[in-house]
This record gives C-alpha cells, structure tokens and sequence, in this order.
C-alpha cells in the first residue's frame, strides 16, 4: 500500500512555502523566537483555507503531527497567538499570500452543475 499524504498537509507545505518566499524569520530581533513569522503566517493562512476558527485551528494542530511537521513546528502556538499573527499580518499581505497559493494548488473543476429547473433565473418565490 502506497504512503498517502493528506491534501491538508499538501496546502500546509506549500502555504510555509509561500509565506517562507514572502516573509523574514523574525518580526523583531529580540523577539522571544518560540516560532517563526513564516510558520505563524503559514497557520493563518491554513485557517482561512480551511475556514477554520483560532481555537479549531490550534485543536487540529494539536491532532495533526504531520501539519506540525510541514509548519517546522516544535510546539503547537496558542488561539491567542494566531489571532495576533492574522492581525499582525494585515488583509493585504494575507490576500496576496493566498492568491499564490491558489494559483500553485491549480485548482481544476471536476464537475459541472446545470440547472434543469427549466425556471428563469429572474423567477424567484418569496417562500423559497
């Protein structure tokens, strides 16, 4: 039986990848260092692709070795410290971030929906 990796451990690879490529080490020099600013970003940017929220995030950090594994992680940050990552980082750089990620996954549709109502698209019930 082949080794199957899961395609969350794939996007948490390639999001320490793209926030390594964008991101210095360290924030401030006399930071503590427990983690680095890309690893911290690389969470941030899992969550939101994930749709997850600070504290689901840390909880399925604390279940997955192998997302640890892809981050460089040694311990698993707090909810407390994603929270200030995500606003630390900004809405622009983290926009920016997941738009090259997106654009390495190459997303492909698989299938197509059609809709064989046969109403207009204009025709809406009020109760439905």
């Amino acid at each position: 039986m082949a080794n199957r990796e899961s395609r969350y451990v794939d996007v948490a690879r390639l999001a320490y990848a793209v926030t390594k490529a964008n991101l210095p080490s360290y924030t401030h020099p006399k930071s503590p260092h427990h983690y680095q600013w890309p690893q911290l970003a690389a969470c941030v940017l899992l969550m939101f692709y994930l749709r997850l929220s600070y504290r689901d995030m840390e909880d399925g950090l604390l279940a997955s070795d192998r997302a640890c594994q892809a981050f460089g992680l040694t311990q698993v940050p707090d909810h407390t410290t994603l929270c200030r990552a995500f606003h630390k980082l900004g809405r622009m750089k983290l926009r920016a971030m997941e738009r090259q990620l997106l654009e390495h996954l190459e997303l492909n549709e698989e299938l197509i929906a059609i809709d064989s109502t046969g109403f207009r698209p204009d025709h809406a019930s009020a109760y439905y």
